[in-house]
């Protein structure tokens, strides 16, 4: 996984081979397809990969408000552990966005769970009392989302001097001074 992140990272998903994940990982082509079985199954694993290692554990006793910081929490602690893996995990996101691309509708149905996660932890919050009610919901967690895909964005295309985990940090402390109770 780790070659095909790198790779990822400097080309693309649609730009990289099998064998080029294979040539980086220090297999030989005929290695790869039988431990893989070809680009799409690398394809396969990295998204499983990618789902777990983003979406936040279930966490049925906590309050609304960690439900909702979990998610930045999970990509802080990636950021700290497996930088290269999260880059590679937010480019490919971002090159989901193409009609054309194999990734784009999982990657789609995989933020569409994310979001819906983040509304769910604000409408728990306010049944738990951590999270301020009369907020608009829908406002914030579009609020949120976009905190989180515009730091995401800004580290992978500008990432010199930018420090992703001190930007989360921030976007953490906004979202509950703003939306906390």
């Amino acid at each position: 996984m780790e070659a095909a992140a790198e790779l990822i990272v400097e080309k693309g998903w649609d730009a990289t081979t099998a064998a080029e994940i294979g040539r980086r990982a220090g297999y030989s082509r005929t290695m790869v397809h039988a431990r893989f079985g070809g680009k799409e199954a690398i394809l396969e694993d990295f998204l499983q990969e990618y789902v777990s290692r983003l979406s936040p554990d279930h966490m049925p006793q906590a309050t609304g408000m960690d439900q909702v910081l979990a998610h930045i929490d999970r990509i802080r602690d990636l950021y700290a552990h497996d930088r290269g893996v999260l880059r590679a995990m937010f480019v490919s996101t971002f090159e989901a966005m193409k009609t054309t691309s194999p990734l784009r509708e999982r990657v789609q149905q995989q933020l569409g769970r994310g979001v819906a996660n983040v509304a769910d932890g604000l409408l728990k919050g306010q049944r738990d009392r951590s999270v301020r009610r009369g907020i608009d919901v829908n406002r914030a967690v579009s609020d949120i989302t976009a905190a989180f895909f515009g730091l995401a964005f800004q580290w992978v295309a500008l990432p010199s001097g930018f420090d992703l985990d001190c930007e989360l940090a921030h976007a953490r402390e906004r979202i509950v001074r703003d939306y906390g109770a």
